[in-house]
């Protein structure tokens, strides 16, 4: 496990240090690399099931319980609680997976505050933040406008003081898959800040895919049992020092060990485990340098505005906790507060020495193969077209490479509307990292309920219900994305206008992103 190092001073914070330089959280159930653990070589399958995830692969753990909304009033729902993290690698992939949990059951009852939608998260964004490259321009998290990504306005956010925890990349999504247009951030100036043009691309264009689990992953859950007590919104009973209790071990319990006196035993359903498969080749490097030189991560989970939980853990996700929420005083201040994450990365791979970091390497030059009447292969990025309303995902294996996934786990990655030549199509693209042998594809509306056969696939072809129309776009064709501001975050409105913190569970709203607005009903 890493020790606690001291915070880098001013004079050095435009320079790039080394690993030391940042606090590393080891208190209580906090950790980040426990016993210098930095994931293993393994293949992660994204399926049904979280099994291919071990113990031996957590990087980071927060424990449970220990977040602003606990602290705020038994009326909150805390799901947005990370418990632990995990990292995996092979030849071709980067595999990165969070255990979150809401242990709100132990106590409520069935409507109350952390029950609510079924107590499991809504579409809400998560943010997971890479350091590649730590010698190239580190990130801010804010846009050339100011704003954090996803953000409407300066002032809340999150943000990262990248001289001192360095960041390259950042990796948003929905914690609902499917919802939204997941992307990756990248730095487009020497201030770090990025934007939805250049320094964004979707994960579809990437070849990253994730995944969602209902359930626990881990042999013990430690709950911080301490919470305040308040006479109203305002006024606080409790000692605002009992927030510090998070750093205390001895006031954690083990839920999975058996009852805990006055509190009901936990139902794992209620937790849930999220994963992610990142090409190597979208981050720039290949297995050979991670392993030589590895790489930092961390998670942050949000309500929209503000981070309420990461991990590895920093205490800015806790500085406001018994402030007041800007929109609704009985809530906490760390929904919309600022947070400037300082606190150091977990390594993946190796822990990082940033003073000696080797250059990225070369990409490899592909090799051209012989195009076939109905397969021509080409370099770089695949595309397939799908016209037709019903069909909303696809699902792409090579039949001949161990079934290799290239859209992700059944039912594969949502197709991304497109304009060529005033003609309505829907596109998925990605990259190959090795030659593909024998390119099979479905398109289905997200489930078993709707799909084609098993097709050939065909790189550039446009498909309808019944198969391979005959029709390929050659590579130079102009392509207008219907959804030009896909990277801007989405957001609902009920019908009057008013606006709403995630997507409703039933009832008729308003969805907007960037320019595209739809009417919707669930």
């Amino acid at each position: 496990m890493r020790n606690l190092k001291l915070s880098v001073s001013a004079t050095l914070l435009l320079t790039i240090i080394s690993a030391s330089a940042a606090d590393v959280e080891n208190r209580a159930y906090f950790s980040t690399n426990p016993d210098n653990s930095v994931g293993k070589r393994a293949t992660i399958k994204l399926d049904d099931n979280f099994s291919d995830w071990t113990e031996d692969m957590v990087i980071a753990t927060n424990g449970a319980n220990n977040v602003a909304t606990a602290y705020k009033g038994s009326h909150e729902n805390n799901v947005l609680d990370i418990y632990a993290m995990f990292a995996a690698w092979d030849d071709n992939n980067l595999y990165i997976a969070w255990q979150m949990c809401n242990t709100g059951d132990v106590w409520a009852r069935e409507g109350d505050g952390p029950l609510t939608d079924y107590g499991k998260i809504g579409d809400v964004p998560l943010v997971l933040a890479l350091s590649v490259d730590p010698s190239k321009q580190g990130m801010s998290g804010l846009l050339e406008n100011g704003n954090a990504i996803w953000n409407d306005s300066p002032g809340h956010g999150v943000t990262f003081d990248y001289a001192v925890t360095h960041v390259d990349h950042l990796l948003f999504m929905s914690a609902k898959p499917g919802q939204g247009t997941p992307a990756m951030f990248t730095p487009v100036n020497s201030k770090g800040e990025t934007n939805y043009g250049t320094g964004c691309r979707n994960f579809s264009s990437l070849g990253i895919t994730y995944n969602r689990l209902d359930g626990f992953n881990l042999s013990e859950l430690w709950r911080c049992r301490s919470t305040a007590e308040w006479y109203t919104p305002t006024e606080i009973k409790s000692d605002p020092s009992v927030v510090n209790d998070i750093y205390d071990i001895e006031k954690y319990d083990n839920l999975l060990a058996g009852p805990i006196a006055g509190l009901k035993n936990h139902d794992t359903s209620y937790d849930t485990f999220f994963e992610i498969q990142i090409p190597l080749k979208a981050l720039g490097i290949n297995r050979e340098w991670l392993e030589a030189n590895g790489i930092g991560a961390r998670i942050c989970a949000t309500r929209g505005e503000s981070a309420l939980d990461c991990c590895p853990f920093d205490p800015s996700m806790m500085d406001n906790a018994l402030g007041e929420y800007g929109k609704d005083n009985s809530t906490t201040h760390e929904k919309d507060d600022i947070d400037i994450i300082t606190y150091a990365m977990a390594d993946i791979a190796k822990i990082r020495d940033l003073s000696n970091i080797e250059p990225l390497p070369t990409p490899d030059d592909p090799t051209p193969d012989d195009p076939t009447p109905d397969n021509p292969v080409v370099e770089g990025e695949y595309n397939v077209y799908y016209e037709g309303s019903v069909k909303t995902h696809t699902y792409i294996w090579d039949d001949g490479n161990n079934n290799f996934q290239y859209a992700g786990a059944w039912p594969g990655t949502p197709l991304t509307d497109v304009n060529i030549n005033g003609r309505h199509l829907k596109k998925f693209s990605f990259t190959p990292d090795t030659k593909p042998v024998n390119l099979m594809i479905i398109f289905n509306n997200g489930s078993d309920n709707s799909k084609t056969p098993d097709l050939k696939y065909v790189n550039n072809g446009i498909y309808n219900d019944n198969g391979f129309t005959g029709e390929t776009l050659t590579l130079n064709t102009e392509v207008d994305v219907i959804e030009a501001d896909n990277c801007e975050p989405v957001k609902y409105f009920d019908f009057t206008g008013t606006p709403l913190p995630s997507v409703p569970v039933h009832g008729m709203y308003i969805r907007v992103q960037g320019k595209k607005v739809e009417k919707l009903a669930r």
